[in-house]
This record gives structure tokens, sequence and C-alpha cells, in this order.
């Protein structure tokens, strides 16, 4: 698992690389195949503002926190992210046992998931996919008042969605396929 470190200001020292890298290495587990992890470290007033990003066998799992220190969070993010995979686990196997299928190999859930671990789904909408710009498609966002819109770039015909950070800025999320 490849551990890819962004930092603009070039404090993060190869002890705290190396240590995260321990930390998350424990999270190769979880996984059949574990790409890559992307730990995103941002100095700020209120302490060390970490993000991590784990890509693996075709999930995105990102957790973040911030806290005095950064191997303090670090290993709040671990623990987050450690969480959410045993929970993500629980429910792919619960799902395998409902279709009738063994799970395969080593894929015992280690803790049960709140409820049946299962979401429920209320509504189906569809919509018009139309070619249009960025910019268009925040118009569009805040027309409807959602946090994110999906539209088709006018520019690279691709399917992207446009969501609105905690930050107040827009992001775009670009799938690969």
């Amino acid at each position: 698992m490849d551990l890819l470190v962004r930092n603009a200001e070039g404090n993060v020292t190869k002890r705290d690389r190396e240590y995260a890298a321990e930390k998350l290495g424990k999270l190769e587990r979880y996984f059949h195949q574990a790409h890559k992890v992307e730990m995103v470290h941002r100095e700020e007033k209120s302490g060390h503002r970490l993000e991590i990003t784990v890509f693996a066998d075709g999930f995105t799992i990102r957790g973040e926190d911030t806290e005095p220190t950064l191997r303090e969070a670090i290993d709040k993010v671990s623990d987050k992210l450690e969480a959410r995979l045993k929970r993500l686990k629980g429910r792919l196997i619960k799902s395998h046992r409902k279709k009738g299928v063994q799970p395969p190999s080593g894929l015992e859930p280690e803790a049960e998931a709140d409820g049946d671990g299962f979401i429920e789904i209320r509504e189906r909408k569809t919509f018009l996919l139309k070619p249009m710009s960025p910019e268009e498609a925040a118009l569009q966002m805040e027309m409807v008042g959602h946090p994110f819109f999906v539209f088709k770039n006018e520019i690279s015909s691709q399917v992207e969605v446009l969501y609105k950070r905690r930050d107040g800025q827009y992001g775009i999320l670009q799938p690969e396929m």
C-alpha cells in the first residue's frame, strides 16, 4: 500500500511519515487489494488537521480530525477509519448472507452495524442529464437547494458531481471508468 503525503508546509518529519505508514498499514487487513493511502496535513491555529483517504477494493474511505499534535491526529483518524471499515465489512457480509451466498473466507464481521445495517431507499428520481458548464451547474444546484448536483460537463462530456464543501467552496467529483 502506497502512502502519499501532501503537505504544503513540508513539516511532516520522516519519523511521523513512518508512524503514519505503520498505523495505516494495519488497515490493510480489511482489504484484498489496497492501492494507496493519501494523507493531507495542514497546520492550523487549532492544531494539526489531518485528512486521510484510503483507496482499496473499489471503495474510497475517508477520515479527518484536528488535534494538538500530529501523532494524536494520526491515531484518531486511524481509529475512525478502522471503525468505518468494520462497519462496512459487517454490512457486506450481512448482504452476502441475506442473498444466500457464503462470504469469502476470512471476512467475519468484528462488530455489528447499527440496526440491521442496511439502508432503505425511500425515493427514486430521474432527471435529464444535459451538458453544462460547472458554473451553470453551481447555479442550478443553488436553485434546487441541494448540497450536490450531477451534470454532464459540456467540454469533456463526462458525468461529474459538483458539491459544496464545508468551507463554502465548491468541489467536483470526476469518476474514472
